[in-house]
């Protein structure tokens, strides 16, 4: 989806250096990224780490934003990125009440207990609407291989459910 004349307007007032127009993004832009952080994550105490690493970042790079990327598109690569750098640092920290209140949901339980990999693309791809070609390129590996993933991981989800 593209963005509206309101946001477009205020990308490019943050990339002319206007900190309210910036913060003005993150409110409208907040509950989606720290969705998907946190989705990917697994922990809400990982998904506030980065998704403020992510906000840092945007603000650091609004600047080389491309005008025909989505702002929330833009911002969820960054958050991928930010992701995937830190991943191997993510250790389960001790979870909050809200880790518990999420994951009492059986889907939502599912979806943590799969492989990092596989939850990465699957989610991406059939809640972000990342392309296979996008995940591939921000993954490092062949669309094949991304897309032999995805139909493994949404048949392993079904199976799950059906139990």
């Amino acid at each position: 989806m593209q963005d509206n004349k309101l946001i477009k307007s205020l990308v490019i007032d943050a990339q002319l250096g206007n900190n309210s127009a910036f913060e003005q993004l993150y409110k409208i832009t907040i509950e989606q990224i720290y969705a998907l952080t946190y989705r990917l994550t697994g922990q809400s105490f990982h998904a506030e780490t980065i998704t403020k690493k992510t906000y840092v970042n945007a603000w650091q790079n609004i600047s080389k934003k491309n005008e025909f990327t989505p702002i929330a598109s833009w911002l969820k690569k960054i958050a991928v990125e930010m992701i995937l750098k830190d991943e191997k640092d993510l250790k389960p920290a001790k979870e909050s009440a809200e880790d518990i209140h999420f994951y009492s949901n059986t889907l939502e339980k599912h979806f943590r207990n799969l492989d990092f990999r596989n939850r990465l693309i699957y989610v991406l791809h059939d809640m972000e609407k990342f392309s296979l070609e996008e995940i591939s390129k921000l993954i490092g590996i062949s669309e094949d291989e991304t897309k032999t993933i995805l139909v493994s991981t949404r048949e392993h989800l079904i199976n799950l459910i059906k139990e």
